[in-house]
């Protein structure tokens, strides 16, 4: 099995959301939703109306990966009112599927998901690209954004530092730590 990697550059994501918004707006949602996220796929594919709602039936400000380590990852404005208007124009039910297959109305299958990705990658002429690269894509833009190595391993769930390095691409973090009290 071939090892797919995180999209690093920001404009191959643009490209990527510009592909796949014109094939629909299921797959761009599935996409945008797994970049700013980092869920997993089984996550992704069995997430249901209900999981994104807050109690005022809002689409939720954050998600939250794991309710004992608590941390939380906002779902941007953006997403969060795609998504809204996608379940509202979609005629989507409390208990339905938010990424349903458009030929039998049930959940996404994992071959599905992955042929939607992978061949919107080969259209921007990504290589390496596959649902695993979603996760990772968050990961590696989490990382980049500061947030350090031992949260997103917390999140991730990884054992290691160096499994978490591994996965999103990276072969040297910064060394250099200052820390400065005035107690």
């Amino acid at each position: 099995m071939q090892q797919v990697s995180p999209i690093k550059n920001k404009d191959d994501i643009r490209a990527m959301y510009e592909v796949l918004k014109s094939h629909s707006e299921r797959d761009y949602l599935l996409f945008s939703l797994a970049i700013h996220t980092g869920m997993k796929v089984n996550q992704l594919l069995t997430l249901t109306v209900q999981d994104l709602l807050d109690e005022d039936n809002d689409i939720k400000y954050n998600w939250i990966n794991d309710e004992k380590d608590l941390i939380r990852v906002v779902i941007p404005l953006h997403l969060r009112s795609s998504l809204s208007s996608f379940i509202r124009e979609e005629g989507l039910k409390r208990d339905d599927f938010v990424f349903m297959s458009i030929k039998t109305k049930k959940q996404l299958s994992r071959q599905q998901a992955y042929r939607i990705i992978h061949v919107a990658a080969e259209e921007v002429g990504l290589k390496n690209i596959g649902l695993y690269s979603l996760r990772k894509t968050f990961a590696y833009h989490a990382f980049k954004s500061g947030i350090s190595v031992s949260i997103i391993q917390k999140y991730l769930g990884h054992q290691s530092l160096l499994e978490t390095l591994k996965f999103i691409d990276v072969t040297t973090i910064k060394k250099e730590t200052t820390i400065e009290l005035n107690i």
